[in-house]
Order: C-alpha cells, then structure tokens, then sequence
C-alpha cells in the first residue's frame, strides 16, 4: 500500500544523521560512560596509566578488547554484552593482575586498578553487583538468570516485573497480568528483548514472552530512563538472552503445577444487597470444582560452532495446561446449561535461537530468533446445579490458534533480529540493528466447514414439504482469516567519548501493519423469511416477493446477508535522540538528553488520521559519587516522555464496515448445504446503517492538531552502601500527566455549533465520535451532508465540558538490601504513594472499552466527580525476595508481598436533573441521585502472599536441581474487586458489590532440571 509520507520522514532522518556524523568528527576524548538498551559498560582507573593496557575478556565466548587508558589513567569500554569477564592490566607486554566481573545489561561494572607497590598492584573493585553503580542516572533493577532461578516466582515476565518497587497488578482484567509501573496504565509500558520492540503490536498491552530459561538479564526500568528509550510513560522491561560460549552445555527441565496441589476456588455468591430477596445470598457460580494441571517440558543447548568465533544457544519450552470449570450462572436457561462446563487443553510453545559471530576483536554480528504461540481446545459440557455435576454430553468445542496466548496482553511472536556492534575505534562504537515480526491469529472451531455458509431457519419460514438442512454447524462471527500483525524495526546508534563527555545519538523508526476484524463464519449467511402480505414491499427490495416468482408468491423469501469489518490499521513510529553523559568532576555525572519523535497512524486506505510530529522530550539526570569512593550515591531525574496510539484504533474509528443483506425468491433447497436454489433477486444489496465496506473520512476522525499523551516526572533519591553486606535507599518519585488522547461521542455540542451557524443538518446521518485532547479546545472536520462538504467545526473546551485530565503519581521509595555473600541475598522494599486524577490512562477501569478509546470521555457526564483516588492506588506496598545457601546441597528462597487496598467506588445513573437522551443508564459516580466522587467508598482489604521455595543439588549427581515452589503458601483468596455497578434500571443491582476477582489460591510447582 502506497502512502504519501516519505518526505518528511526522510527528511527527519536526514537531519539526525547529519547530527551524528558531526558527533564522530570531533576532537578524541576519554571519560564518561552511556549504557545502551542491550549491552553493559565496563570502566575504571589505572593509577599509573604510562605503558599500560587494559585488556577485557569474555570468559563464555574469548572475544577480547584491547584499551589504552588515557592520560588520566581512565578507561571505559561502552556497548559490551552483559557476561563475564576476565581484566587484566598489562605493562610493557606482561601481566600485573587480573580480575573477574559479571557486567549486567544496562549497568556499568567499575575496576580500578591501583597504585604499584613494589613488584606487585594492589587492585580495587567497586560497583559490581555487591556495590552501587554511579555510571548512570536510571532508576530500576536488574535480574539474572541465577537470581530468577533461585526465586519463588511465576516463569513469565509480568510476574518477575511484579518484584519491583512501584509496580503493581493491572487494574484491568481484561488486559490479563500487564502491571501498571509507576501509576501508569497497562498500555503504557514498552518491552525490548536483545534491544527490539516486542511490545504488544496492534493494543501496546503486554509483550511477546521467550522461554523462561532463556532469559540471561532482566532489567526493569521504573522512571528516569534517558532519551534513547521512548515511547512508554510507564517502565521499561529490558531484555537480554542467553547465548552461546567455548564451552557446551546442554540440559533441560520438566515441572507441573498438579491440579491436586492447587487450593480450592471459593464459590461465587449474589451480594446481599437487602433489595434482591429472590438472589441476595443465592449461590450464583459453582467454582470449587474447578481444576487446572500445568506441565512444561523445556531443553537447552549452547556451544561453540566455530571456537572463539562463531556460538550458538537454543532453548525450547512447551507448557500444557488442561483445565476444567464452570461456565454458566446458576440462573442460566437450560439451554445455557447445556454448556455449562467447559474443558480446555492450553498449549503454549516458545523458542529461542541465538547466534553470536565474532568476525573479529572489533566487530560483532548476532542473529535472535524469537518464536512464541499458543493453541488453545476447548469442549463444553452439559452441567447440573441441582447436583453440581457435569455429565459428558459435549455442547460444542473449539480450537484457537494464535502466536502467542490469544488475549490482548500476550501478542505472541516470530521475530527475526539482526544486530552489528562495531568497536571502530577505543572512544567510536557503533550498533545497527534491523527486526522483523509477524503474528498471527484464528479461530477454528471444530467441524467448521469454511465453504459452507451459515443456514437461519425455523418452522414458520419454511415451505411445507421442504428439507432446510444446516450443514454449517458454526454461527455468528469469527476472526477473520486474514487476521495478523507485523512489525519492521530499524535502529542505528553511535557513540563517542569527546573529552569528559559520552556523546551517543540515534535514530530508530517502527512501522506496523495490522489486519484486524471479524466476518460471519462461512463467509455469509442465509436467512430464509416469510412475508405476511407477498405483495407488500420489503425494505431493501425493488420488488415484493410476489413479483420475484417461486416460492414468493406464498410468501417466502430468503436474504443472503454479509458481515464485516476487516481494517488493515498502520502506523510509523520514528525517534531521534542525542545523549551527552558527561563526567563534570570525577565525583559528579550530567546525563543530558533530547529526544524527537514523530508517531504517524494511517486508515486502511492509507490515509493519516493521526499525524502527531516533532515531539521534544528533554531528558536530564544527575549522579553525585559523594565520597568518590562508589558508597554514596546521589542522583536526581527529570524528563518529559509521550506514548502513541495504538493502531488498534484506526480498527474501531475508521475501519471499512460491510452489513448488507440482499434478498431473493427462491424455487429448492439444496439437501446437501441447505442453501436456496432457483434464485431471483428482488433486490441490491443492502445496509440499513449505510454500511457498504467504506471507510469514514480520516480527517474527520480526529481533532485537528491532536496532541499526544505525555508525561512529565521528576525523581530524587540516594544509595548509601555501608559495607559489602549492606545498602540502603531512598527514592521520591513525581508523574505528572498533561494530555491523552480519548474519543468523545458527544453530539450536543456540534448540534449547537450547528444551530450557532445556520447549518442544515436534515440529512446528516449524526455525529460517530472522534478523537480529542479532552479538557482543551478541538476543532473537527465534519460533513454534514448539506452539499457544503467538510466544515470546521470549533468547539471550546467549555462547550465541550470534559475537564482536562489530571493524574499524579506520588511516591516515596525505601529499600534495604543485602548482596549475595556469606551464603545468602535479601532485598527488602517499602513504597508510600498516591495516585490520584480523573483519567487512569489510555485503559479504563470502570468503563472498559478498548486501548485509546475509554468511555471517560465519550460525554462530560461522565467525568462528573471523576477526580480521586484512582483504581491502581496502593497507598502501602511492602515487597521482600531473597534466598539462602543453607548447605552445600540445599537452598531455600522467599518472596513476600503486602499491598494495601484499592479505593472503592459506587457507580449508578445521573439524578433525574442531569439525564439526557442516549446516556449510559449506570456508568456515573451517582448513586441514588447523590454524588459519589471517585475511591470514595472506603477501600478492599490488604494483599498478602507469601512465596516460598527449596532447593536440592545432589552431590552424586552433579548438574541436578529438585526444586519445590509453593506459591501462597497461607492459601489466602483474598478479595481484588467488587462490582461497582449500584443501580440497574432505578433499583439495586442485584449484582452490586458481587466479588469479581480473588487472589489465586495456593498452588505448588514441581521442578527437575539437569545440565551437563
């Protein structure tokens, strides 16, 4: 598809190189340190640097780098991968010393080597894992391969994410496990794995995942990230894979979370409401006999293909789940029941290939492939409630198959990555990296006959006589089979070390391209009819049924109907960036930023409806090395970040939508596909909503001059290390949000303007929402369909009466951490904050509704008492991890978390003062008549879940681990949500105040592995 829009992007980039290219022209330099989004930074001093070299070996792989210090004794080797290394200092061609480091993504590892005294060097090591790192300004953490095998935690990344200070579950169950960082919504998070995207295509929520096993470094950004990372309000989860070295490996695991040692699910009850006598009380779902088994089978092998060059790891991972439970309210019809209970056999399988070539000491080619799918069977099962047994009469089954889980948090993924790290010369590194990835999504039902069209009939639309057979077993709508998404990601970055100062810039760029919808099972569907008068029009017809022939003279008649809404959403989202850290003194470094960003999103014939361009997000961070010593350090952050929309929104706002139906006498039915023969068309296709496969205009879609969602954040904190044993913290965090973007579907504002200038409205079809920056003026193009075409409609923020969005996160930060040593690693956390607004992001929720387009702002009623504490607001969260090595051959782990309630709130109807026609009934912070603001409703109960593991290494069997993981280990369901839904036509819902969501219950996880 061809868009007009090469221009300007090129233009962009052009202007960025031009910026870099001036950047390695400069003068030579030495100080300062950047850690790019997949790589480490290893640095230091020599304290007599005349003669010396310092020399830097991967201890996995062999791969060397040579530096020469300066003048100064300093020296830094930037856009290392993460590992192990071996340093060792050399004078006049002989080795003086040699130390071992684990440099970890994101981090800088220090080594300084000291004064000579006599023959020998006394050498000084800080700020490795046991220290802390003053080589840069982000806030967050960092997680190995060997600290996620020791803990008790869930093998996915939302879970490892969960053990960070500031994160917490996401609000919105619809999103599944996607946490919420930093007060941020579930969308507004980016996710890299070996430094490309694998956020979440089409809604931003969630990532691509890789076998657990496979994962060498997490680091989980929670604010305060420099230029080079955009696109996310919330965190950043940045990922590194294992790869392979001189030696090989090869081991696997087997592990099973067994239905009999999972804790029972309580039963769901109506509330009582003290209104609903015939349910208050009333057992409402039978969930105590809901049962699911999981086991995963994974195998590992690395090595190298070529010694000291050329490495490979392979990691394969296959988790089958088999659950069963009910599906149906105690109250469902018989027919309902019927399917009552549903069996399903989820099976999910990831891979992961890696490729590491060494062509030479300088440059470093990798090669990732990324695979993650997921299939899921389904079968339902007639159930009883007089009993609470299900019998084994199969209602009716079904087969997805997607990349990945099928739910809009997990994406899935096949990804092909290719990446050039090049060390031109000691102070010009340079990486470039291009990926591509691809998902796809179906559903296939079983017995689904795809060149069958669907069969609607009854008794009293059929000729007497006549066979109406329904060979199409399949009814209503599927994901289209053309469904999918794909990805291109291009990045190039360079560095250069100019004096005290690390200069790195780049520019990256994605484009998407997504087909997304859903059309009627067999392609269309028949629906045969019978007309009381075959003589009187038909709606949509030319002639009665009388005129057509056939059967039409009784009466009979039969529509061919069409349904779908398939949009090829796309969008461009490009970035330039320049980073200067600079190192002012040996004890304080300035890490100054900017960073441009143009995000671009395009209808499904390829027109912009979205054009959000030159974006400037400064960056500024600051790290004081108090004592100069690498035992206090004091920073400070602030920056300004935006998000774009995500290009599921062009599928909702200005998709192609067809729904016709064309009718037709007819003489016979066939026996074998039930469809009419002898057709006569009485009739054109036709849409009673005008919906014929056109798209809306783009430029009435959006406000004109739309303005992102953006962030500002300030953050201040210290790290005192007050010996190898112990270091303690402190951090204070502000976010503060100044835009989104949401759609309004408010039409009284436009009938007014209308009205104010005189505009015909007879013939227009009514107002189909658009996107606005709410709380600010919009101007709209609309078409009113009076043969003047498109107008521009002004509106002011007052006429429109949505207040402008607020949401401040507040939060002060507390840790205490003691490093691995003397057999055993502990972190304890403490965070006191307060997220408060009227808008929780571009996810809502109260009102649901897709990423990008909540119902909060659809008309001003709605934000009426809005302002207040908003659902992710845990006001007191207390999170601990750490393990011991009891004994040579057994190891114990624990992870404790407690996390004080969100608020509650009351939603009902407006007061009878307030309704208008088409409001939403119950969706207002009303309740009988009286204002209910937003988290005014006191708050649910405290979290608490302890985790807790063992360990067993044999010593007979070198390589063996049996491990035991008890995951809430006091069995404590405790309540995560109620309805909030007070009023139901005027009375109490009987479903007010219904828990919705629990704590899971205990479960126990079995692990074997083995490497040799």
């Amino acid at each position: 598809m061809q868009h007009s829009r090469f221009k300007p992007r090129n233009s962009a980039i052009r202007q960025a190189t031009a910026i870099l290219i001036s950047l390695t022209m400069a003068a030579a330099g030495n100080q300062a340190m950047a850690q790019s989004n997949a790589t480490t930074t290893i640095y230091g001093e020599v304290a007599s640097p005349a003669g010396a070299t310092v020399v830097l070996e991967n201890l996995d792989t062999g791969a060397q780098r040579t530096l020469t210090p300066d003048a100064s004794g300093r020296y830094v080797a930037n856009s290392m991968p993460p590992g192990r290394y071996a340093l060792r200092m050399l004078r006049g061609g002989a080795v003086q010393d040699t130390r071992e480091i684990e440099a970890v993504v994101g981090s800088g590892a220090e080594v300084n080597f000291g004064a000579k005294q006599g023959d020998g060097q006394t050498v000084v090591v800080r700020a490795a894992r046991t220290y802390i790192d003053v080589s840069n300004t982000n806030n967050g953490v960092v997680f190995t391969a060997k600290e996620l095998n020791k803990l008790p935690v869930a093998n996915d990344i939302a879970s490892v994410v969960q053990l960070t200070p500031g994160v917490a579950r996401g609000t919105n169950s619809q999103y599944g496990n996607a946490p919420s960082i930093g007060g941020s919504g579930q969308s507004e998070n980016a996710f890299y794995i070996n430094g490309f995207p694998v956020t979440n295509i089409l809604t931003q929520v969630g990532a691509s995942e890789l076998p657990f096993g496979a994962i060498s470094n997490m680091q989980v950004l929670t604010g305060g990230y420099g230029s080079e990372f955009g696109r996310s309000t919330g965190g950043v989860v940045n990922i590194t894979t294992k790869s392979g070295g001189n030696d090989f490996h090869i081991g696997g695991k087997l592990s099973t979370i067994p239905s009999g040692l999972r804790g029972s699910q309580q039963n769901t009850y109506y509330p009582n409401t003290g209104a609903n006598p015939d349910t208050d009380g009333k057992l409402l779902y039978w969930n105590k006999d809901n049962t699911s088994t999981s086991k995963v089978a994974g195998v590992y092998a690395s090595g190298p293909i070529i010694q000291n060059k050329l490495f490979a790891f392979i990691g394969l991972e296959r988790t089958r789940t088999n659950s069963e439970g009910i599906a149906a309210t105690s109250d469902a019809s018989a027919a309902s029941l019927k399917g009552g209970w549903s069996t399903g056999q989820t099976t999910v399988d990831r891979g992961l290939f890696k490729l590491d070539y060494n062509l030479t000491a300088d440059h470093h080619f990798e090669y990732t492939k990324l695979y993650d799918r997921t299939k899921v069977f389904s079968q339902a099962y007639g159930f009883d409630y007089s009993t609470q047994t299900h019998n084994n009469v199969a209602a009716s089954a079904g087969e997805t198959t997607v990349n990945c889980c099928g739910s809009s948090s997990a994406p899935g993924s096949n990804v092909d990555i290719y990446k050039y790290t090049g060390y031109l010369t000691d102070n010009l590194t340079v990486t470039a990296l291009y990926g591509k990835s691809r998902t796809s999504h179906s559903r296939t039902p079983v017995g689904y006959d795809p060149s069958l069209p669907q069969i609607s009939t009854g008794a009293t639309v059929q000729v007497p006589g006549i066979s109406y057979p329904v060979p199409q077993t399949v009814t209503g709508n599927l994901v289209d089979t053309a469904s999918r998404d794909s990805q291109k990601a291009k990045r190039l970055d360079l560095e250069y070390r100019l004096g005290d100062h690390s200069l790195r810039g780049g520019i990256d760029r994605i484009d998407v391209d997504s087909m997304v919808g859903f059309s009627l099972a067999g392609g269309y569907r028949w629906t045969y009819r019978k007309a009381t008068d075959p003589n009187r029009a038909i709606n949509g017809a030319n002639e009665t049924p009388a005129q057509g022939g056939g059967y039409g003279t009784q009466g009979y008649y039969v529509s061919r109907d069409v349904y779908s809404n398939l949009a090829n959403p796309t969008s461009e989202q490009s970035a330039q960036y320049i980073q200067d850290h600079w190192q002012v003194t040996p004890r304080v470094l300035l890490d100054l930023g900017v960073r441009r960003e143009q995000f671009t999103n395009y209808t499904s014939t390829g027109d912009a409806f979205i054009s959000q361009r030159n974006m400037i997000a400064p960056r500024l961070g600051a790290t004081w090395d108090y004592n100069g010593d690498g035992s206090l350090k004091l920073f400070a952050n602030a920056g300004r970040y935006h998000l774009p929309v995500p290009s599921n929104l062009s599928s909702n706002m200005a998709a192609p939508f067809t729904s016709t139906s064309q009718f037709y006498t007819y003489t016979g039915v066939d026996p074998t596909t039930g469809a009419p023969t002898g057709l006569h068309a009485i009739g054109n296709p036709y849409s009673a909503n005008n919906a014929y496969g056109q798209s809306r205009d783009a430029r009435e879609v959006t406000a004109i001059g739309l303005k992102p969602l953006s962030q500002d954040e300030l953050s201040l904190g210290f790290e005192k290390a007050f010996n190898k044993n112990l270091v303690a913290g402190a951090s204070l965090l502000y976010r503060r949000m100044n835009d989104t973007n949401d759609d309004t579907c408010d039409q009284r504002p436009i009938d007014a303007w209308a009205a104010g200038n005189n505009v015909d409205t007879s013939k227009w079809g009514g107002f189909q929402c658009a996107i606005i920056n709410p709380g600010r003026d919009n101007s709209l193009w609309i078409n009113f369909a009076d043969g003047a075409g498109l107008r521009r409609v002004d509106i002011t923020a007052a006429e429109w009466g949505d207040p402008k969005p607020e949401r401040t996160y507040k939060a002060l930060n507390f840790f205490v951490e003691h490093p691995f040593s003397n057999g055993w690693y502990g972190k304890v956390t403490y965070t006191l904050s307060a997220l408060k607004g009227n808008m929780e992001g571009q996810t809502d929720t109260i009102g649901g509704g897709d990423v990008g387009l909540t119902v909060s702002d659809d008309h001003k009623e709605l934000m009426y008492n809005a302002y207040g504490y908003l659902p992710g607001d845990h006001r007191h969260a207390i999170k601990a991890y750490g393990y011991m090595q009891i004994t040579p051959e057994w190891m114990v782990g624990g992870n404790l978390a407690l996390t004080s309630g969100a608020p509650r709130n009351c939603i009902g109807e407006l007061p009878a003062d307030l309704k208008f026609d088409n409001d939403y009934g119950a969706a207002y912070f009303y309740c009988n008549g009286v204002a209910t603001p937003r988290g005014s409703q006191g708050r649910l109960p405290w979290q608490a879940q302890v985790d807790l593991n063992v360990a067993y290494l044999p010593r007979f069997a070198k390589g063996l681990s049996l491990k035991v993981d008890v995951f809430n280990l006091l069995d404590r369901t405790t309540i995560q949500r109620y309805n909030e839904t007070r009023e139901d036509g005027g009375a109490i819902s009987r479903t007010y105040l219904q828990v919705t969501s629990r704590t899971a219950p205990r479960s126990v996880r079995l692990t074997a592995e083995y490497e040799f």
